[in-house]
């Protein structure tokens, strides 16, 4: 009975000092409560920004692919939208039964075309330090008289 009642004693005791924090703990709780959100909202935010920024992408390469292509169709490309000619283009393509362009086999004829040109191969420019790059450009200067 002794310690029951030392336990109550103990508990009483300490039972202000919990009490005492209660507002500065809620106080702490609101503030990172309103941080997450403030987080939150800046992250949805930064993610809307980069869904508009590679929607602008998206035009912009549909754009340029649907210029390149135009001569191509003649005038039937004439006042149609971009999406629309690229269309038309992929089933001209598909009627001729013609495959799209290889693009290992463009890589590799550019570059042998550059190692011919220069004497270094694509991968062994990306390996350049930025010094005999610039040895490798003054002799293209002169080279090619730039």
């Amino acid at each position: 009975m002794k310690s029951f009642a030392a336990l109550m004693v103990l508990m009483s005791l300490s039972i202000p000092v919990y009490a005492s924090g209660t507002d500065a703990d809620m106080a702490e709780i609101k503030a990172h409560e309103k941080a997450m959100q403030e987080a939150d909202a800046k992250y949805k935010a930064q993610e809307e920004k980069n869904k508009q920024a590679t929607a602008a992408f998206k035009a912009k390469q549909e754009a340029q692919t649907a210029n390149a292509v135009r001569p191509q169709l003649g005038k039937a490309a004439e006042g149609k939208s971009d999406a629309e000619v690229i269309r038309m283009y992929e089933a001209k393509v598909a009627r001729e039964g013609r495959n799209p362009p290889d693009e290992a086999a463009i890589r590799g004829n550019s570059d042998t075309m550059m190692q011919n040109m220069t004497g270094h191969s694509m991968q062994d420019m990306q390996n350049m330090s930025p010094e005999d790059m610039d040895k490798l450009e003054e002799q293209l200067k002169k080279q090619y008289g730039r």
